[in-house]
């Protein structure tokens, strides 16, 4: 069953983490896990749930991405894959202005990255969303160090029992009232406009819970995701 909706994935990074003290720089959303580079398994996360549209937001070695894209095809040729040159330097939110015109005014969308797995459920987060809400994916993260409760300089109390916290994880159904919001093609979505939305208070955020998230942000994160998808391959 396919679904009427488009998903479009920001590709355009420098990968400054992943690419730092490497000779040959490659773009993170190709870097390759277990042999399927990254962007694809963010693809199929949507596709296997019925997604047929993709925009990908392109910048930095951006033949690189439109090679993969062809190369995609070939593999799905019933996908429809539009690549869009977004600038270098643009930030994640003036990307999304930048393809305004392709844009849905009625139609809502799903928005991500294109460097981390999650096992995102389309249409349970599709019923989450309403004219007067935008969808926002939540990890709850265990965090291994010690806790300090610090006054001015001085410590008063140390608490080394794992704790956990809710992380934005990076997953969004959007519609075309959050291009209001942006205005400037270095505007961060996840350091500026979640957070304009929230002080404008015309629309909220609700959030979805997902059991299983991963990043892919340096050789670490590659590493430890390989191990992860070698034991469950399914697991997004």
């Amino acid at each position: 069953m396919s679904l009427n909706y488009k998903a479009i994935i920001l590709c355009g990074g420098l990968g400054s983490r992943y690419n730092q003290n490497k000779k040959r720089k490659i773009l993170k959303p190709l870097v390759k896990i277990n042999n399927i580079p990254m962007i694809e398994r963010v693809m199929n996360i949507y596709k296997k749930q019925g997604v047929r549209e993709f925009f990908l937001l392109g910048g930095y070695k951006f033949d690189d991405l439109k090679k993969f894209g062809k190369s995609y095809l070939k593999k799905f040729p019933k996908i429809k894959i539009k690549i869009i040159f977004t600038g270098i330097k643009t930030n994640t939110g003036g990307r999304l202005l930048k393809i305004r015109k392709h844009i849905d005014k009625k139609d809502s969308f799903f928005f991500t990255y294109g460097d981390s797995l999650a096992s995102f459920n389309v249409k349970k987060a599709l019923k989450e969303k309403t004219k007067n809400n935008y969808v926002i994916s939540t990890y709850k993260y265990k965090l291994n160090y010690g806790k300090l409760d610090i006054k001015g300089k001085i410590l008063k109390k140390i608490n080394e029992k794992k704790f956990e916290i809710f992380i934005n994880a990076g997953f969004y159904i959007l519609d075309y009232t959050i291009l209001e919001y942006i205005k400037k093609n270095s505007d961060s979505f996840e350091k500026i406009i979640i957070n304009k939305v929230i002080s404008k208070n015309r629309k909220k955020f609700k959030f979805v819970k997902l059991n299983h998230w991963a990043p892919m942000d340096n050789i670490y994160d590659q590493k430890k995701l390989e191990s992860l998808l070698l034991k469950n391959d399914k697991l997004f």
